[in-house]
């Protein structure tokens, strides 16, 4: 499971639970080498669920997964970044959903 200390940081860098939780983040959740959480609200890029995953070198891959189809119980990407930096998960996440209060935001 990622360390209390790193998955506080990453929660720091998108702005603390509080800032998340506005947004609609629900259900934050972390593993080995992932934090997930899904997004309550609708949002202009479509996306439902987020993974960020640490890479070995320190850096950062963001997935964002849209609703799930009934069929397959699955949920397709419909965007992603990779190497990116702790300072700027926020504005990522802000660029990848459109969720306007999170561009240009570094923390």
């Amino acid at each position: 499971m990622i360390a209390a200390t790193t998955f506080d940081d990453i929660i720091r860098h998108f702005g603390g639970r509080e800032r998340l939780h506005a947004i609609g983040a629900r259900d934050l959740g972390a593993d080995d080498r992932h934090v997930s959480f899904r997004l309550a609200h609708p949002n202009p890029g479509g996306v439902r669920s987020v993974v960020v995953t640490l890479e070995p070198n320190g850096t950062f891959v963001m997935n964002c997964y849209g609703p799930l189809t009934a069929e397959t119980f699955t949920a397709q990407v419909v965007s992603g970044a990779s190497g990116v930096i702790a300072e700027n998960l926020a504005t990522v996440l802000g660029r990848l959903t459109g969720i306007e209060t999170l561009h240009h935001h570094h923390y």
